[in-house]
């Protein structure tokens, strides 16, 4: 399989992650588990849908729609040649609503557009990558990480340079380097990854952690002003939350 066939393929993948269990989708899928490149794109592509998915599920039918429709239905083959009925006027109305949305998320991916696609990229690596975390710097990161009731670590606690050099797992997304190391807390598995903040990685630093909820698991995203952190799991946003 060339990198542009699973991309035509991984194109057609629902972001819930519903699909994941669909013969037509390992291949690729397994593509990108070993290819980063293609799990950046991927994880960026699945954060496009769905925030197309999110803006069309905020189109308002016109009103009367549904009726306009049925309406139609019943209009016989020479009225509608003669003229446009009510139900198809309507209906261009609202295919030209969709099409404005649709066309506005042409646009250059917003900052929130990049939480979206860290939170993913956390999901996916989650499912389908091999995890790590060697060398003293990591396995001090990670026993501080499963210590009880010990919060999520801020920037005076990650030495980068350290973590990439002695063992930590590096990926890559959109030409970002970040560092993943697994830890367990009461029982419960999470992916912590911390990328730098020279991108258009995050954009939490007002607001607070984003969570992200696929089918595959939940993601919560935040930043300070060093780092983009992202964890993951598959014990739902209840159990993140425990942590920040």
């Amino acid at each position: 399989m060339t990198l542009d066939e699973a991309k035509f393929i991984l194109s057609a993948y629902r972001p819930s992650g519903s699909d994941s269990g669909m013969a037509a989708f390992g291949d690729a899928l397994r593509m990108a588990s070993g290819d980063p490149a293609l799990s950046a794109w991927f994880a960026h592509s699945r954060a496009h849908d769905a925030a197309v998915a999110g803006k069309l599920r905020q189109v308002a039918p016109p009103p009367g729609l549904r009726e306009a429709i049925l309406a139609g239905a019943r209009v016989s083959d020479s009225q509608r040649s003669r003229r446009p009925g009510r139900a198809w006027i309507a209906g261009l109305a609202a295919a030209a609503a969709v099409a404005v949305v649709v066309l506005s998320m042409k646009t250059p991916v917003r900052p929130e557009s990049g939480t979206a696609a860290f939170g993913a990229f956390a999901i996916s690596d989650m499912a389908y990558e091999k995890h790590g975390g060697k060398g003293e710097p990591a396995g001090a990161l990670i026993s501080e990480l499963e210590t009880k009731g010990a919060r999520m670590p801020g920037a005076e606690q990650i030495d980068f340079e350290k973590l990439r050099e002695t063992g930590c797992r590096t990926l890559n997304l959109a030409g970002h380097d970040v560092l993943e190391v697994c830890f367990s807390r009461n029982g419960t598995q999470f992916h912590f990854y911390v990328a730098r903040r020279d991108g258009p990685l995050g954009d939490s630093i007002a607001r607070g952690p984003s969570f992200i909820t696929e089918a595959a698991g939940t993601a919560a995203v935040w930043s300070d002003n060093r780092f983009d952190y992202a964890i993951a799991t598959t014990a739902g946003a209840a159990a993140i939350r425990r942590l920040l």
